[in-house]
């Protein structure tokens, strides 16, 4: 019997995690409204055609509609806004903001979120090196708006293990595995890869789980590592290049990590991701998919785009700042002056809706009321309420 239990990796959110988590979401379109970004919904529900050409197949949650065919919970938001672009043939440059749930499946035993609430950008249209400017800029601007504690933004390039995996002639299940070495950033596995596959990038290779901090020297230690006119040497110059765009004050929040991946196929260019105190992995991340609307038949559109896990946001923000208390009075009143304890009602001030006074104290001492106001024909009292 099920019908008191829940699938894997879903929850029910309570009080004030579900009003926290609608009210973070809120903020953030209002902040991104006011960056000039135009919001878009997409349906839960996708054909599951939109997602074919994602590898991982088995992530993804199918079933068929009563006509046989196959349909998913969508994983994530950018391909349904691409299909959204390329079905309409809205005029470009675009850009999008969106909210919703999002839904991946983990095996059981891993103990994964598989639904959760996200919201992001896409920037379509914009050929230059500014969409990238423009995204992580205000990826910043929401982060420190909604002060998420000590934050930093980490910039990568999908070309790096791209050009890897050229280098290396590996297979498609060779670089997958490849593609969980660098996720792992494991050096004993990228060790065993160099020395297995001896090339000319064997060297910056085997230091790849280590290449991460601080832009300059980071950048200045792979540039030694890799031979001359590298073709990796150009995704290394175009993070030095967009990171150079930046206010100081921005930039000393902006770190590099060379072995970041891509967790979405289409990435092409610039990556990056944030984290922040309290959180055990990313919270958000983007980047550039220069080849995605092709999917769509449509030509090569150059984008840019984030993602922010609000229930991950939510969980740091709650753990490092601390609540204030806003007013909370309850009033107990009398069915005969029902009329006059309504106009009492305003923020903060609630209705109680019990017969007796001690049930009243007692859901007030419970639920954190500070104040219980008491009215009859008779008298109008207020009693505080202790919370020892």
């Amino acid at each position: 019997m099920r019908k008191k239990q829940l699938p894997a990796g879903t929850h029910d959110k309570l009080f004030r995690r579900a009003a926290g988590v609608y009210q973070l979401e809120v903020q953030v379109n209002q902040l991104l409204s006011k960056r000039g970004f135009q919001r878009i919904e997409t349906p839960t529900i996708e054909f599951a055609e939109v997602f074919e050409d994602e590898r991982n197949q088995d992530d993804l949650y199918r079933f068929f509609d009563n006509q046989g065919r196959m349909l998913t919970l969508r994983p994530d938001m950018t391909l349904p806004v691409g299909r959204v672009v390329a079905s309409t043939k809205v005029e470009l440059p675009l850009k999008l903001s969106y909210s919703g749930k999002v839904f991946r499946y983990h095996d059981e035993m891993k103990g994964l979120q598989n639904e959760f609430t996200q919201a992001g950008v896409e920037i379509i249209g914009f050929p230059s090196i500014k969409a990238e400017f423009e995204a992580i800029l205000t990826a910043e601007f929401v982060l420190r708006s909604l002060n998420v504690p000590n934050f930093s933004i980490e910039i990568g390039h999908a070309g790096i293990f791209e050009k890897i995996v050229q280098e290396l002639a590996f297979s498609t299940k060779e670089a997958e595995a490849l593609k969980i070495h660098f996720l792992n950033k494991s050096i004993s596995d990228c060790y065993q890869v160099a020395t297995a596959h001896p090339s000319p990038v064997s060297a910056f290779l085997i230091a790849l789980p280590k290449l991460f901090g601080e832009v300059g020297p980071t950048l200045a230690k792979a540039k030694d590592l890799l031979p001359k006119q590298h073709p990796i040497l150009t995704d290394l110059a175009e993070i030095e290049a967009l990171v150079a765009l930046f206010p100081e004050a921005i930039q000393k929040k902006l770190r590099v990590d060379l072995g970041m991946v891509g967790v979405m196929d289409y990435y092409t260019g610039i990556l990056f991701s944030s984290f922040s105190e309290g959180i055990p992995e990313n919270f958000l991340s983007g980047g550039r998919y220069d080849y995605l609307f092709q999917r769509f038949d449509m030509e090569q559109t150059n984008s840019v785009g984030w993602a922010m896990n609000l229930e991950a946001v939510f969980d740091a923000l709650y753990r490092h700042h601390e609540k204030p208390q806003g007013q909370k009075i309850l009033v107990h009143f009398d069915a005969s002056v029902a009329e006059q304890a309504a106009a009492l009602v305003e923020p903060g001030v609630e209705l109680s809706l019990f017969d007796t006074a001690e049930e009243t104290r007692s859901f007030a001492k419970r639920w954190g009321y500070q104040e219980v106001w008491f009215l009859t024909d008779q008298q109008f009292v207020k009693e505080g309420i202790n919370h020892d």
